[in-house]
């Protein structure tokens, strides 16, 4: 939930911090040179929750810390802020989300105390654009790149970071037959890279097409997802990457717990195409009538059959070479 308001409304020279919720703690910021803004989850810094039929309503107060002197007093005492904006937000409680029947296979939706609710898409792209989601059977061509997508959406001001993805061969994301993609915000496959852009709500990386070595005909890719505040310049999310020399030097900062989604299945095309060609082969020998294929059969052995006695025939007419043996020659004695 959050409040942008003019920067006009502060008097000269005061802060953005001057400005809180109910919570004192919860302070404004600078949005821009001529705004300040205040941002709140909807469980926190004292915002209130009601509902009816009809909506979620959420309520809290935006005060202008500084207070006002009460006349007569000499300016020493005051005894309100000069500035109270009440903010209420409406959330309907049920939402035409999509202008279709069918479901969205790669949407997660969750929530989780201190971020309320939100959900998660990891989507295949078709180019580094990230602006068409591929919409295929899932067989893709060894060695192209392939592009991920993860997309946050939400109510409040939050970010994400891709903090693990791996692939199994199985939807199972804790199956033990996995390859792991990236770890702790870090590619560890050679051929990923990682889009970090500045948009909050959405980061992607790319990955050469690649299947399991053995009887493995489906990859599935799944990634583990950490949800932070936008404002917190020391979350988890705004770390990015942590290298193993890096990790012991830097804290943890705030995150949520981690959110498991997956996209699959993908499939080697070329081997799909080579499953298809057999199967073809095998549908045209069962399309025949058993009879004709009986019958081609016996017609093949007449032709064999003959074509032996032929040659048998033929090598009988052929003149037989003259027997060589040997016989025994007579001696003579001789005085």
């Amino acid at each position: 939930m959050t409040l942008i308001m003019e920067r006009t409304l502060l008097e000269i020279g005061d802060d953005a911090r001057d400005v809180h919720f109910e919570d004192e703690s919860c302070v404004a910021y600078d949005h821009d040179s001529q705004h300040v803004a205040i941002t709140t989850m909807y469980d926190r810094c004292g915002t209130t929750q009601e509902h009816n039929d009809d909506y979620i309503i959420f309520t809290n107060m935006v005060t202008y810390y500084k207070p006002r002197p009460e006349n007569g007093t000499n300016e020493l005492i005051a005894r309100e802020h000069n500035l109270k904006i009440p903010v209420t937000c409406y959330l309907e409680r049920t939402q035409v989300l999509e202008e279709s029947f069918l479901p969205e296979a790669n949407l997660y939706v969750f929530e989780e105390v201190g971020y309320g609710d939100f959900s998660l898409n990891l989507d295949r792209y078709t180019n580094p654009g990230f602006y068409q989601p591929a919409n295929d059977s899932g067989e893709v061509t060894l060695g192209t790149p392939l592009y991920f997508g993860v997309r946050l959406t939400s109510v409040t001001n939050l970010t994400l970071l891709i903090e693990s993805c791996w692939a199994t061969s199985s939807p199972d994301p804790r199956d033990d037959h996995r390859y792991d993609i990236i770890e702790n915000g870090c590619a560890v496959d050679s051929t990923t890279v990682i889009f970090n852009w500045a948009y909050p709500t959405f980061k992607g990386f790319s990955i050469d097409a690649f299947t399991f070595i053995g009887d493995y005909d489906k990859v599935y890719v799944h990634c583990s997802i950490l949800i932070c505040d936008n404002n917190d310049s020391g979350s988890r999310c705004a770390q990015g990457c942590l290298a193993r020399s890096r990790r012991s030097l830097q804290p943890t900062g705030s995150r949520s717990k981690p959110h498991t989604i997956t996209n699959g299945p993908l499939s080697d095309a070329s081997r799909t195409q080579r499953v298809m060609l057999l199967d073809s082969v095998d549908d045209g020998l069962e399309s025949h009538d058993p009879l004709m294929i009986v019958g081609v059969s016996a017609l093949c052995v007449l032709i064999a059959l003959t074509v032996v006695n032929a040659l048998m025939k033929v090598r009988m007419r052929r003149p037989r070479p003259e027997q060589i043996g040997y016989r025994r020659v007579g001696v003579t004695e001789q005085d």
